[in-house]
């Protein structure tokens, strides 16, 4: 690919982001001064980005949509909601075509006439009346030009036209603007010029009375609410502020090909299995020479204080914020939901959370098809929801949340819910399970049939759905990074897709076990305790066995015999416990050895199919321990 293109690709698609995040404050603000100057910055930058390619329609988009904003931004004038609708939809093309320019390195055919549309919607957007400058605007602020320069920002400025009749009603207008929040300015001026005195009508008001305040614009619309009518408010700035040039917020960002700080990932993990090398050493020189073991001791823990110092440094580097994989959510949610005849919701929350760049690369495949699941099969249609007590308009809630070492995600809708029932008989007919074992599935594992290879909901194949192969692509890409999935899911209330995630994917802490002659590595956010019971503890329970635990009954299993061997007599058992979905299982080992870090490698060829094996690391003394996961070792 074309350096400069890679170049725009990156550039643009962060563009793109920061533009969406001040629509969206919009959205729920429409005169939020700081998000339109942040949407105007984005869309200006872009702009002028997309001029360098052959990307003409998208200029031509951008450029109205810059004038749209750049008005709002002078003439203090909020964004009108049809207007906000022909922005997003300016971005969301925009969006689209730079993904159009790394797929083919040109845009789509019908870009010309995409953009003729798009500038229609921009055309046709209501202007409200404050988008207009009014007349008295300027004289005010070429008169507090100084006063405007000084603040350095917008203020707000009135003009309070008090009818003739207000005193009458008992209204003071001199002591209302007396009275104006972070009063900066005040002039009053007659309505209609003075007549001769003996003319003067004393009971009749006839003044104009205009000034600046330094108080938000809602304050000081909440200050004027009794003479609403007679008021108008806008946001004035100084010059300098609305000619200023827009400045390149990345020009301090350094770029680096991903593939460098990979590089540096691969060699710190082999540099972590050299320093764990010296450990055996250090106590076989210890037993020959005190002396020198204990220096080399010493020297053995300043080089592991800074190789941890520099995976701090190299996990610091990879770590990117989430935000930029998931941008092209919720133009995908409003695609698909335009689609499918549907009005949906869609909000984020959490995105700002930093992860390592390779499971941030990997979140996006399994949240696109839980979207367009929970858009095409979760959301009913809007008269089904009316018919059903719900609002038409359908919730979607993606988030993010930090859990110790890993990444917890959660999206929620509001839509029909999962039937177990109704699984069940989808999987008989398919031919995924037979009767006899779909009878024999409790609620839960019926509903996890939709992560069968083949399974499908869906009535037709569409451009949306009914292939078989959405969820089931979602576990697959789950297993590749050491993430897990859980369902809950209520008729009629809707569902919940819990998934968690690793934050980091260069070294991963493990605590060794052993079983039998063997020795085995848990990723230690994988184990819940270690604990040493009497045999005495062990109860039967149908046809396994179990104990309490923490006041709570837990199943044993023998490490040994999940691994094909055979388990030993003992007085004590050494157990490690492992959360398995909302249970806890507790596992009997031989032994615990120490605790390492190290890079897990994934399990390919025959050990790949073996069920519970996570992969292999490698210890410094050049022994590969298998990497188990005690969850799908009983899955």
């Amino acid at each position: 690919m074309d350096e400069l293109l890679a170049q725009f690709l990156i550039e643009g698609r962060e563009l793109v982001a920061a533009a969406n995040d001040a629509l969206g404050l919009l959205a729920r603000r429409a005169d939020d001064r700081d998000a339109i100057d942040a949407a105007f910055r984005a869309v200006h930058t872009l702009k002028g980005s997309v001029a360098v390619f052959d990307m003409a329609p998208a200029g031509r988009i951008l450029h109205e949509a810059e004038s749209m904003l750049d008005r709002a931004r002078k003439d203090g004038a909020a964004i009108p909601p049809d207007g906000l609708a022909a922005l997003v939809a300016c971005i969301d093309r925009v969006d689209a075509w730079i993904d159009a320019m790394e797929r083919t390195g040109t845009l789509p055919a019908d870009a010309g006439d995409v953009a003729d549309r798009l500038l229609g919607g921009i055309a046709d957007a209501p202007t409200p009346e404050a988008m207009s400058q009014p007349d008295w605007l300027a004289p005010l602020a070429e008169r507090e030009a100084d006063l405007l320069q000084a603040a350095g920002a917008a203020l707000v400025a009135f003009r309070y036209r008090p009818d003739a009749d207000c005193f009458f009603r008992g209204d003071d207008p001199l002591a209302l603007c007396a009275s104006v929040p972070d009063l900066q300015a005040l002039q009053i001026t007659p309505r209609e010029p003075w007549p001769d005195p003996e003319q003067i009508e004393p009971f009749q008001c006839n003044l104009c009375i205009e000034g600046l305040s330094g108080a938000s614009l809602d304050a000081v619309r909440a200050h004027f609410r009794l003479v609403s009518d007679q008021v108008a408010l806008h946001l004035v700035r100084p010059q300098a502020d609305a000619e200023a040039p827009v400045a390149d917020a990345q020009s301090q960002t350094l770029r680096v090909d991903m593939r460098r700080i990979d590089d540096l990932a691969d060699t710190l993990g082999e540099l972590i299995v050299a320093a764990n090398a010296l450990e055996p050493l250090v106590a076989e020189v210890s037993r020959l020479d005190a002396s020198l073991g204990a220096r080399l001791r010493v020297a053995h823990g300043n080089v592991e204080r800074e190789v941890s110092v520099l995976q701090r440094g190299v996990l610091a580097v990879r770590l990117v914020p989430i935000a930029p994989m998931l941008r092209r959510l919720p133009r995908i949610v409003r695609e698909l939901a335009a689609e499918l005849g549907k009005t949906i919701d869609f909000a984020i929350d959490g995105d700002s959370l930093e992860v390592d760049k390779a499971i941030a690369d990997a979140l996006f495949e399994p949240l696109l098809h839980l979207v367009r699941n929970a858009v095409d099969h979760g959301i009913e249609p809007a008269d089904a929801r009316v018919a059903a007590g719900k609002s038409p308009s359908g919730r979607l809630r993606l988030s993010f949340a930090r859990n110790g070492e890993r990444l917890d995600v959660a999206l929620a809708d509001d839509g029909r819910g999962i039937a177990p029932a109704q699984m069940r008989g989808i999987a008989v007919a398919r031919g995924i399970v037979s009767d006899a074992q779909a009878a024999g599935l409790d609620d839960r594992a019926a509903i996890e049939l939709i992560f069968a290879p083949g399974f499908s909901s869906a009535d037709a194949v569409t451009s949306v759905s009914g292939r078989g192969v959405g969820m089931d692509a979602v576990r697959s890409a789950l297993d590749r990074i050491d993430a897990r999935i859980a369902i809950d899911s209520e008729v009629g209330r809707g569902t919940m897709m819990r998934l968690s995630f690793p934050l980091r994917a260069i070294t991963t802490r493990m605590l060794v076990i052993r079983s039998g002659p063997d020795r085995y590595a848990v990723p230690f956010d994988k184990v819940t305790e270690t604990v040493i019971v009497p045999a005495a503890a062990v109860a039967p329970l149908g046809s396994g066995e179990a104990l309490v635990l923490r006041d709570r009954s837990v199943p044993l299993l023998h490490m040994a015999e999940l691994l094909g061997g055979r388990r030993r007599a003992s007085g004590d058992l050494r157990l490690m416990v492992a959360d398995h979905g909302s249970e806890r299982v507790a596992f009997v080992v031989d032994g615990f050895d120490q605790q390492i870090n190290a890079t897990v490698r994934q399990a390919t060829g025959l050990l790949g199919t073996i069920p519970g094996v996570a992969g292999t690391a490698v210890l410094g003394d050049g022994e590969v321990l298998i990497v188990l996961d005690p969850e799908r070792l009983i899955a």
